[in-house]
């Protein structure tokens, strides 16, 4: 198993109703924030928890500047806000992140009630039942799905034993690949990001070469 010098949340109590926000984060951006804090209020979550993937078995991560920098920026990017937290399991684990092994893992680590949340975007749902033991990976979630690109609810393919709940008040027109794109041409990307991530970004000067994805 890798082993990372990586801040991480400690185990959580009494959360009624846990939200789990899986991605590459590469990097975190006020797409990814705000939209969690919409669904954090219409959903009455408790938590939020964003799990940074090591290695996606659904598609390779552009120009990585590695885990441990991907994670440190969602660290900044959430240390103001009490709702948000930040888990490395996938990380310390290692290799391709499976979803149904994180969740697992959250079933042994946090208390909450029912089911956790599951927040995907509505690009991937239709992949749902392809992913890694998908039969019970649906019935220990309930989805958030996060309606994308005008796509109508009635294209989803929403069976199963999980509830299938929409999300669709806000899209935000900001993408980790137009942000590493304008960082290698050397754009601003003021108010794409944090300050806090901007600043570690330019510190470390991550993206500098051109972004493909």
């Amino acid at each position: 198993m890798k082993s990372y010098n990586l801040w991480r949340s400690p185990v959580k109590n009494n959360l009624h109703r846990l939200g789990l926000f899986g991605g590459t984060f590469n990097p975190i951006h006020v797409g990814h924030l705000r939209l969690a804090e919409d669904v954090r209020e219409e959903f009455d979550l408790d938590r939020i928890i964003f799990i940074p993937s090591d290695t996606p078995p659904h598609k390779e991560v552009a120009y990585d500047p590695g885990p441990t920098h991907r994670l440190n920026m969602v660290k900044y990017a959430i240390d103001e806000n009490l709702y948000f937290s930040c888990d490395d399991v996938e990380l310390r684990r290692g290799g391709v992140s499976y979803t149904v092994d994180t969740v697992r893992y959250v079933y042994g680590h946090y208390r909450f009630e029912n089911k956790p949340f599951f927040i995907i975007g509505s690009d991937l749902i239709n992949q749902l039942m392809s992913w890694k033991d998908s039969e019970n990976l649906i019935k220990m979630v309930d989805f958030i799905v996060l309606l994308r690109d005008n796509m109508k609810a009635e294209a989803l393919k929403l069976e199963g034993p999980s509830q299938f709940l929409l999300f669709d008040k806000r899209t935000i027109d900001v993408t980790s690949s137009e942000i590493r794109e304008r960082l290698a041409a050397e754009k601003s990307v003021r108010y794409l990001v944090p300050e806090k991530v901007e600043a570690y970004i330019r510190k470390h000067r991550l993206y500098e070469h051109p972004a493909e994805g």
